[in-house]
């Protein structure tokens, strides 16, 4: 018995320990945080000047966009498309967090206050943006993104 207890509580132990390395230390996250960022912020400046190429190249195959007041899912020709109605004046984005998804993956958190025309209606808006991002190789490319409006 007192064996079966020892060998249990060695395992405990080992097991603690191998979840512990596991886990990502923010250290190790804050390079990926602010390549991460940096695109993020990239792609909306692109997309305040309608750079179309420089825009879809941070886009991952199979993009997709889901927003509280769509149809249904955008992909990446849609939201191409959408620059054409949306004429984006001035942007505030903050608050980034970055949540690893396995060894390739990451999802990035933030608010955006924008402001802007769509179809030369005034736009003003808050919403916290939820982005999913893939790694391959050495190239994050965003896949998903959703937000959730605030006002």
């Amino acid at each position: 018995m007192k064996r079966t207890l020892t060998s249990i509580a060695f395992l405990l132990i080992l097991v603690t320990s191998f979840a512990q390395q596991k886990k990502s230390s923010p250290a190790k996250l804050a390079p990926e945080a602010t390549v991460l960022e940096t695109k993020i912020r990239k792609a909306w400046e692109d997309y305040k000047n309608r750079n179309k190429g420089a825009f879809a190249a941070i886009l991952a195959d199979g993009f997709a966009e889901v927003t509280n007041d769509a149809d249904g899912i955008f992909g990446k020709e849609t939201e191409l498309a959408e620059m054409d109605r949306f004429n984006l004046s001035h942007y505030d984005l903050r608050d980034f967090k970055l949540r690893p998804i396995g060894n390739g993956g990451a999802v990035m958190t933030y608010t955006a206050e924008y402001s802007g025309t769509y179809g030369n209606e005034p736009l003003q808006m808050k919403a916290i943006y939820g982005e999913v991002w893939v790694k391959v190789g050495s190239i994050w490319n965003g896949s998903f993104s959703g937000f959730r409006r605030q006002n």
